[in-house]
């Protein structure tokens, strides 16, 4: 793909890309959806690649607060690692290149990915 070229680090994104935690934090966000009458089948889709606080400010709705709801949901998502699995292939090519060399970059908060990473196996 990139013959000839040196690289000095990567960057990768977690979720597609290294691991797949899209069940659990599919269960975590189905349950909060209900909870609030949303129609999940619509409002699954706009949880991906972005913080839960933007995704439920976004929704404005009243009474409820952004802030103090991405903290809950932080919290339910850090309880369910269940189903977390490495891509295939992920562990043994991080494994493979020096440690210093390379980082996650996602939009969960690093508490949350440190332990999705664990659950996949992933190396920190």
């Amino acid at each position: 793909m990139f013959p000839g070229r040196k690289f000095a680090a990567f960057l990768f994104d977690m979720d597609g890309t290294v691991l797949n935690s899209i069940a659990a934090a599919e269960r975590v966000w189905t349950k909060w959806a209900r909870h609030l009458g949303l129609d999940v089948a619509s409002f699954l889709p706009t949880i991906h690649g972005k913080r839960a606080i933007e995704t439920i400010a976004a929704l404005k709705l009243p009474g409820v607060d952004p802030v103090v709801e991405a903290d809950a949901l932080l919290k339910a998502e850090a309880a369910d690692l269940e189903g977390i699995v490495p891509i295939p292939g992920a562990v043994a090519f991080l494994k493979s290149l020096p440690p210093e060399r390379w980082a996650i970059v996602t939009s969960a908060p690093r508490e949350l990915a440190l332990l999705r990473m664990a659950a996949a196996g992933i190396p920190v």
